[in-house]
């Protein structure tokens, strides 16, 4: 759990308090609108993904309606979920209701006729400014960018937060003449599928009669959004990694401007989210959960009941589901979850040494809520004898203890994958990440079963701090595995990259976070789970008559990496199935 001392510079508190302050302030004058140890039951989930429409024929909403809404998601190939009858709430991940809205140049927007079941929805606000010293509004940049890098499954509602109906219609009026506008820049192709999907909130925020006014006056003030489950979510900063202003700094200011563009992200998060829960429904799961959407600060410990020894030998696949939220519902996200990107780790007590054996990784988010899903299907090896078993879950330090509403649980399932993992054998420990590293590192042999059917390695790996080269966390360093001889890599080419870590959006990192969330690390992304890297080095250990000679270096550029580069957090091991 370490963090940049330069990304702490870069990121001081005082310049996301000015961010909060702007996004969550009254609106602007805009220039031209124009201007603790307890036990836990296990529960059975076997439900699957359904595919249906929303039912029904939608009323004729005129000439700009769009296709009947199952019509959207054959059409995309997405699966479709029913609308859902409640109950309804309005604070994140609460069921959203049906709602109308009365539309610029458009008839009247009925959520519930509209529903398809594949599609998600982002209400932004005129009040977000392009920067501290730009009060302009985000809504002026058009909507050239954002149509461009969107997925074709989202809806842009642009609603306006002044308080009075003069300004609030100057701004809309605006904003819909500036979409029809950069539509017709665009091939009839290309402007055609978005015709019916940007939409311009006639009323005023205030002025709404629904509970669309509600949340744009609490926790939604800097927007919000429905996923695609018909769940109220929150929204991110959409400060653009390539538009850093060094006078927004000069002034202590936030120093990246903010862009438009950057709320399809939103969208495409909840694409992914959306086909990892499809997963997870069509699942047969024993689902054991640990907390429930408790307060938790900096980490918490207890004994969980697991399946018996007898029904966990029926499982081949494990995963991990974690929802992290902030601890005050009523509030937006930034100010209100934790501020920084720390390691957050599960462990289980070996029930020999009893030393904590990590077992899964995340890191947290800048500022947002975070929904990770993890296979960690090895780590049964260590859970295999079922029963009682104490687990401990760190996830930030005793300086910061960033208290977070967390759901958390394991899901044990039967792919039918023909083995499961029966032996993990604990291989070797990061440590610091310099001229020392290889001393602490010395070969090993592991002897292996004739009737293994599969062998791997399996490591949890990731680089954090350092003082040189900006390494562990900004510096490709490289890990290099020996199996008898036979060499694999584990590099990090993002590391260090600009806005690589921005493409992990699609695979469960939460974007638009109050952080440099954009940029690639060694090993990690902020916001996002910690993918184990795994090798099948069966034919490897057969050839070695079933021993396997193991060797393990970290590199920096293929050699030993200078003294003062961080850290390297490393859990490794051989995995042995049958």
């Amino acid at each position: 759990m370490r963090e940049s001392i330069a990304r702490r510079a870069a990121q001081a508190g005082l310049l996301l308090a000015i961010f909060v302050g702007l996004a969550c302030s009254s609106p602007p004058q805009i220039t031209g609108p124009g201007g603790s140890s307890a036990t836990s039951a296990v529960s059975s989930s076997s439900s699957a993904a359904t595919s249906t429409g929303a039912g029904g024929e939608p009323v004729d909403a005129g000439v700009d309606a769009p296709p009947p809404p199952p019509a959207v998601c054959t059409t995309l190939n997405l699966a479709s979920v029913p609308f859902s009858e409640g109950p309804y709430g309005t604070h994140r991940r609460d069921i959203a209701a049906d709602f109308t809205l009365d539309l610029v140049n458009e008839d009247a927007w009925n959520f519930k006729e509209r529903w398809s079941g594949c599609e998600s929805y982002v209400f932004i606000p005129d009040v977000l400014p392009v920067s501290g010293l730009d009060k302009t509004s985000i809504w002026e940049q058009g909507i050239a960018k954002l149509v461009a890098i969107s997925p074709a499954n989202v809806h842009y509602f642009f609603v306006s937060r002044y308080s009075t109906d003069d300004k609030a219609k100057a701004s809309t009026d605006a904003m819909r003449a500036k979409i029809d506008a950069d539509l017709a820049k665009l091939t009839p192709e290309k402007a055609e599928p978005w015709k019916s999907r940007l939409h311009v909130v006639a009323k005023r925020a205030g002025a709404l009669d629904n509970w669309i006014k509600d949340v744009l006056a609490g926790h939604g003030q800097p927007g919000f959004t429905i996923d695609r489950a018909q769940r109220v979510r929150g929204i991110g900063n959409f400060a653009d990694v390539k538009q850093y202003n060094q006078a927004l700094s000069d002034a202590m200011q936030w120093p990246w401007k903010a862009n438009l563009a950057y709320a399809s992200y939103e969208a495409r998060f909840f694409n992914w989210e959306a086909d990892k829960e499809a997963a997870l429904a069509a699942e047969k799961a024993t689902v054991v959960p640990f907390w429930t959407g408790e307060t938790l600060s900096e980490l918490a410990e207890k004994d969980i009941v697991l399946p018996s020894a007898a029904e966990m030998a029926t499982f081949d696949t494990l995963e991990v589901e974690v929802w992290s939220g902030c601890p005050d519902a009523e509030k937006p996200e930034f100010g209100n979850c934790g501020a920084w990107d720390y390691i957050a780790s599960l462990g289980v007590q070996d029930p020999t040494t009893m030393a904590n054996v990590e077992i899964a990784r995340f890191i947290t988010s800048y500022h947002r809520e975070t929904h990770w899903v993890e296979d960690i299907s090895p780590m049964l090896a260590l859970l295999q004898s079922g029963g009682t078993r104490h687990f401990r879950y760190d996830f930030a330090p005793s300086w910061n203890v960033q208290p977070t509403s967390t759901t958390f649980s394991l899901r044990f399932s039967n792919k039918n994958k023909g083995y499961r993992p029966v032996q993990a054998v604990y291989l070797w420990p990061g440590g610091n990440f310099d001229s020392t590293y290889a001393a602490e590192h010395l070969p090993t042999q592991v002897p292996v079963d004739a009737d293994a059917k599969r062998v791997e390695l399996w490591a949890l790996v990731t680089g954090h701090g350092g003082a040189t080269n900006n390494c562990s966390e900004f510096c490709n360093h490289q890990h290099q595995f020996k199996v008898n001889g036979t060499t694999y890599l584990k590099e990090h080419k993002e590391a260090g990259t600009l806005d690589k870590c921005i493409a992990h959006v699609d695979n469960g990192m939460i974007p638009n976070q109050g952080g440099t969330w954009w940029t690639g690390r060694g090993g990690w992304c902020p916001g996002q789970q910690v993918d184990p890297w795994s090798v099948d080095v069966t034919a490897d250990v057969k050839s070695g008559n079933n021993m396997a000679a193991l060797e393990y270096a970290a590199l920096y550029k293929m050699a030993v990496p200078p003294d003062n580069s961080g850290n390297i957090d490393l859990s490794s091991y051989l995995i042995i199935y049958k």
